[in-house]
């Protein structure tokens, strides 16, 4: 329960912003790794992050983080009006305040169309759920290194 994964994608007028380069992962093979170094390697948020190079599976180590603790720590900034949100499908109010629950599937657009939030809606890829070991049939996820707040220990399903 506190090593969670969501899908996500951010869309700004139809371009998909990839967020896979190393500038956004929590960890890289330059960082150095000592007992000074916040969180085990984890630059930009000691519980909230991708890694890995992939730029399309958030992961949260410690519940209640919120998107916007998120998306603050990378500098990025949902800028200008229109931000549409979706979970799971559905669009919900524009929210960073939310806190994702374990595959959850995350969409912010800034696109008014309806077809063009929905042809969107099938890029996301469904990945969280082989970090959540989910969907066995897809293969085994890679390995991690599980962090968390000692008073919260992680928990990763066998």
């Amino acid at each position: 329960p506190n090593h969670t994964h969501a899908d996500f994608a951010v869309f700004v007028g139809g371009v998909h912003l990839v967020f896979s380069s190393e500038e956004f992962m929590s960890e890289s093979e330059s960082d150095e790794k000592d007992d000074d170094h916040e969180a085990h390697g984890h630059k930009h948020h000691p519980y909230f992050h991708l890694h890995d190079g992939v730029g399309h599976v958030l992961h949260m180590h410690k519940p209640g983080l919120t998107l916007r603790e998120f998306f603050d720590s990378i500098a990025f900034r949902f800028e200008g009006p229109g931000w549409r949100m979706f979970v799971n499908g559905t669009e919900v109010p524009f929210d960073l305040g939310y806190s994702f629950k374990d595959m959850d599937t995350i969409l912010f657009t800034n696109s008014s169309e309806d077809v063009v939030a929905r042809d969107q809606l099938q890029q996301l890829t469904g990945d969280a759920c082989l970090y959540s070991k989910t969907c066995p049939w897809r293969g085994k996820p890679p390995t991690e290194n599980c962090i968390a707040d000692p008073a919260v220990p992680c928990v990763i399903p066998e």
